[in-house]
């Protein structure tokens, strides 16, 4: 069964979106340093040189060009007057004169243009005709000293990249920058000009810092995002006095999802919020926190002296941290996964402590969250042998070693196969078959789940012909799809879409665990019309386990509930499971659910359910183990096995299935 530590869609939306705000941040800082130092370069120049001349050295600075002109009106402009050519890095075009056609204009009335060449337009001088082609993009910026109008023109190659929108509107605020530089540091200054000028300077300097501000640090915390908390962990270790000693914790939220999921995410926000608030206030004035993504934050603790002083400052936060927060009159309690790295032991940069302090927590994880765990040498061996698989289940999914194996789904009562599940297998490069418990969790972090289920889609549909002729056409095929990806309408559409394609649709059946139906709101208003519209089943695994949230269940329109195997186990013996599972069984009906009993292993465990008479069907080692293709049309699974069949033929006395 794929059992997935999850994130929802919208928290990877609101990841994307992030990253989305940070590029366009730090474009515009660089935009606003490259204004700063062409203004400044503007600034600078000989009051004798051309105030135009002065222009065409700064922009040069900016922007990628093959050729650059610029173009000024004479000292007594004409309606008819030519345009001179000031300045240009190809000499042959200095001192040309261009007619103001209707393009140059309106770039001389103040417009940023951005057209191709016309290098055919017979206006043009014949210099021009023959040293620029066809179709060059080109860009025109307005230059206004006072009373004089003049423009600069920048050309790339032809068949070059166009000049995109960023670079259009830098080219506007460098066009009105420049003018008013150029007004206030030649001869036509006046007060007001010169009054005008500092102050757009100032704000240009002020919107940089901002800007530098907003790029470096994470939009709803306000602390050092994860490019910067990197640069700054670095600044800090280049630093370090020899024989000083670093401790970098990697803070990892428990259970973040399901406070999104059952609150709603302006309670995630205002939980991390309440987080971040407390540990900037734990923390000592030459420690650095930030946050690196949803509900993962890095602390670097530094100076320390030795292990017991970073366990200390670590406990001291982890308590603060569980302190309950009022959420909305709500108080929740938080609790965080803590691993920590010290350097220079574990690591001589930000990334390698970072990785392995990441290792340290993930190993709290797995033990019991809420605990603080530190790096070793086991752990790194743990850390080089998770790389190793990382590797190779690139390469896997490349070589298409990615395959299933079937279970079948029988009628408790004779063994007759009803169904089929399809569990995900991976033949690794040495013919080994690798279990689910080997790989799925790491495939679902690295983000290669997604290709696994289509892979394993393909084979199947491929396969549907020859396991038709043998079991029927009236056999459908289970098949597991995480919470992750139930979640996720992108990837829920692509898969519909290709079982559709394949003709499948109406013989699968998609298992999800309870974890999937608790996010309604992508799951239920989104994915689940998508199913029911294309005819594919669902099915309910590993029901008992999960949230068992039963206002949820009731408007879930699934098909099938599969009942969790530690529910099953030994039922014979336990009345308190016998009662569990008599509620769920009358709760299936009422809702119109098929039941399977999943891990039957015992003929005790099927003698109780075939009593009963309330379950129908079940799967397990009782009946059969999963199967590759090629076996289970060898072997028929027709009848069951040895055991199994001696059950079948027993003489025992059965209540009736109750409907």
């Amino acid at each position: 069964m794929v059992k997935q530590s999850v994130v929802g869609e919208d928290l990877n939306e609101t990841v994307i979106a992030m990253r989305s705000e940070l590029a366009r941040l730090r474009v515009e800082s660089r935009h606003a340093n490259l204004l700063l130092a062409a203004l400044d370069s503007v600034l600078t120049v000989d009051r004798s040189e051309d105030p135009f001349a002065s222009a065409f050295a700064a922009v040069q600075s900016i922007f990628e060009h093959a050729q650059v002109l610029a173009l000024v009106e004479s000292d007594t402009p004409s309606g008819t007057a030519p345009l001179h050519c000031v300045s240009s890095n190809t000499p042959a075009l200095v001192g040309s004169l261009w007619p103001v056609d209707a393009v140059l204009a309106r770039v001389l009335d103040g417009q940023v243009l951005n057209p191709s060449t016309r290098a055919e337009q017979a206006s043009w001088p014949a210099a021009v005709l023959s040293l620029l082609s066809p179709e060059q993009p080109a860009l025109y910026l307005p230059l206004r000293v006072r009373d004089r109008r003049g423009l600069l023109m920048l050309l790339r190659k032809a068949g070059s990249a166009a000049f995109d929108p960023a670079q259009v509107a830098l080219a506007g605020k460098f066009s009105v920058l420049a003018s008013h530089a150029l007004a206030a540091s030649h001869a036509y200054h006046t007060e007001v000009e010169r009054h005008r000028l500092k102050k757009l300077t100032e704000q240009l300097e002020a919107s940089r810092e901002e800007l530098t501000y907003r790029a470096n640090h994470d939009q709803l915390t306000w602390l050092p995002n994860r490019t910067h908390i990197q640069d700054l962990v670095n600044a800090r270790l280049a630093t370090l006095p020899a024989g000083e000693r670093l401790a970098l914790a990697f803070v990892d939220i428990d259970h973040f999802k399901q406070v999104n999921d059952f609150y709603g995410h302006a309670a995630g926000d205002a939980l991390l919020k309440g987080v971040a608030d407390r540990m900037r206030k734990q923390i000592r004035e030459t420690d650095l926190l930030g946050r690196i993504s949803g509900d993962e934050f890095v602390l670097a603790l530094s100076p320390v002296k030795q292990r017991s002083q970073v366990s200390g400052l670590i406990e001291s936060i982890r308590a603060r941290i569980r302190e309950p927060i009022e959420l909305d009159g709500t108080l929740l309690r938080a609790t965080a996964s803590i691993g920590v790295s010290i350097y220079p032991l574990h690591g001589h940069d930000y990334e390698s402590l970072r990785r392995n302090a990441d290792t340290a927590m993930y190993q709290v994880k797995t033990v019991g969250k809420g605990g603080v765990g530190y790096f070793n040498r086991a752990l790194g061996k743990l850390a080089d042998e998770k790389m190793s698989l990382e590797r190779r289940l690139r390469r896997a999914l490349d070589r298409g070693q990615f395959t299933y194996m079937l279970q079948p789904k029988v009628s408790i009562d004779d063994g007759r196969i009803v169904g089929f599940e399809a569990l995900a297998r991976w033949i690794d490069d040495d013919g080994v078959v690798q279990l689910p418990a080997r790989f799925l969790t790491l495939a679902n972090e690295l983000g290669l789940l997604d290709g696994i289920t289509h892979a394993i889609v393909e084979s199947l549909a491929a396969d549907l012909p020859r396991l038709d002729a043998r079991f029927g056409p009236q056999v459908r095929y289970n098949l597991n799809v995480s919470a992750q990806q139930a979640g996720k309408p992108r990837f829920m559409n692509a898969l519909v879409r290709r079982i559709n394609d394949l003709g499948c649709a109406s013989r699968l059946i998609l298992e999800l665990t309870e974890d999937a139906f608790v996010a309604t709101s992508s799951f239920q208003k989104t994915v689940l019309p998508l199913l029911r519209e294309a005819g594919v089943g669902i099915s309910i695994d590993d029901f008992g386990t999960g949230f068992s949230c039963l206002s949820i269940l009731a408007d879930i329109t699934a098909d099938e509930l599969k009942v969790d195997r530690s529910l099953i186990a030994s039922i014979h013996r336990r009345p308190r499971n016998q009662g569990i599972l008599r509620a769920i069984v009358s709760l299936s009906d009422a809702l119109g659910m098929t039941v399977v009993a999943e891990g039957i292993e015992t003929a005790e465990e099927r003698a109780y359910l075939l009593e009963s008479g309330r379950i129908a069907f079940g799967q397990g080692y009782l009946f059969a183990r999963p199967g590759f293709v090629s076996d289970v049309l060898t072997t028929g699974l027709r009848e069951p096995g040895p055991q199994a069949r001696d059950l079948y033929t027993a003489s025992r006395p059965r209540k009736p299935r109750i409907p």
